[in-house]
């Protein structure tokens, strides 16, 4: 397109799936204050919708951006977009979407700095990170049952995979400027500070498996059905060994039912340090900020190219490097040195709401659009650089 895109103009075609999460809910309110026209389809089954679609794109030029659809809803999408085109892609996890949206969006829109790292050469993906060969579920649901069992078959085919990898990365298109960041939102209703007791010194509200299907041509095909949240797992089990000798510690796993969004807040805001990491791919996930705006330092892993601030809300622990034998002086010192990490944390909140509203970050991204750099704060500077 040689026409300049203004996001507020285009129409943002979202999913109803990924609308529940809190993080989304707030951007789709944000377009909608701008006057932006948002069109959503219910799930890939939505044929009513898909036609309604296809009616409005081909009798309008209006450029559409694809926010967070599943790749199972890019397939169902295919025929409005597959000559029309006119398209940003917008992802979440960009490594399970396929080849051929990218190729063709006009714009390619990061919530995580590793993809347009990948594609600059700047890092590979999970690269040096030792990952696990085969990993149990962590609970038995469809998903992660028949993720673990297909563990092996995905090895097994992984590098006929990756030579379609290799050719789709040849025929990419290497244009820089199309690669936008565009983090995850933050509000001030969404993370709600109180006064209260700490209940627990280290909290994990976090899942502990990760299994993807590697659709992406700068994902290797051979992380497909590994667990890229074994850092986290380790991590937490490695202090759960000190529940109650002497420590209290809150994990995820162990509760009967899904944390409702005010129950989650609450764990964090009446724990000493939340556990958290970007999984072997070090992603930067909103969770990392929610725990930090909920005035709750985080102990893992640092992440390499996002989040500057965080070195100063961080008990810094390399989850699959720490030694068990090492963990405990290390959660001693880490106890230590909270009251001065959640001060932090405090002090940063209204920055950091700042930083990641959803209008701000609607104006990055516009600003990125129209070719202006990312300003500091985002990315570590050696990112930027």
């Amino acid at each position: 397109m040689s026409s300049r895109i203004a996001i507020n103009d285009c129409l943002w075609l979202r999913s109803a799936e990924t609308d529940r999460a809190p993080y989304f809910r707030w951007l789709v309110k944000a377009l909608e204050a701008r006057g932006a026209r948002l069109f959503t389809i219910q799930n890939s089954n939505d044929g009513d919708g898909l036609q309604r679609l296809k009616d409005i794109l081909w009798h309008s030029d209006v450029h559409v951006i694809i926010d967070l659809m599943l790749d199972r809803e890019l397939k169902a999408l295919f025929p409005v977009f597959k000559d029309r085109k006119n398209f940003s892609l917008a992802m979440m996890d960009w490594w399970t979407s396929s080849f051929w949206y990218k190729q063709h969006a006009e714009y390619l829109l990061f919530r995580n700095y590793n993809g347009i790292a990948a594609r600059t050469g700047m890092a590979g993906f999970a690269e040096g990170q030792p990952v696990p060969w085969l990993s149990l579920p962590e609970k038995m649901v469809p998903f992660q049952i028949l993720g673990a069992m297909g563990r092996l078959p995905a090895l097994a085919a992984a590098p006929f995979i990756e030579a379609r990898h290799w050719r789709q990365r040849r025929q990419d298109r290497k244009d820089k400027s199309r690669l936008l960041y565009f983090p995850f939102t933050i509000v001030p209703e969404q993370v709600p500070l109180k006064d209260e007791p700490f209940e627990y010194d280290f909290a994990n509200v976090s899942s502990t498996t990760g299994f993807w299907i590697m659709r992406d041509a700068y994902a290797p095909a051979r992380l497909t059905f590994a667990n890229l949240y074994a850092d986290r797992r380790r991590l937490v089990d490695l202090i759960l060994k000190f529940d109650h000798q002497p420590y209290r510690v809150f994990d995820l796993r162990r509760q009967p039912e899904h944390l409702s969004w005010d129950r989650y807040c609450d764990v964090v805001r009446k724990s000493r340090y939340g556990i958290a990491t970007g999984g072997l791919h070090q992603a930067s996930l909103p969770k990392v900020l929610e725990q930090v705006c909920l005035g709750a330092p985080i102990i893992g892993p640092e992440l390499p190219f996002e989040f500057p601030w965080l070195k100063d809300c961080l008990f810094p622990v390399n989850p699959m490097q720490v030694q068990a034998s090492e963990l405990k002086p290390l959660l001693d010192q880490a106890l230590e040195r909270h009251a001065p990490l959640r001060q932090n944390c405090l002090s940063l909140r209204e920055k950091l709401l700042g930083m990641y509203s959803p209008d701000r970050l609607l104006d990055l991204l516009q600003e990125q659009i129209d070719g202006r750099p990312i300003p500091s704060g985002y990315l570590k500077p050696e990112t930027a650089a």
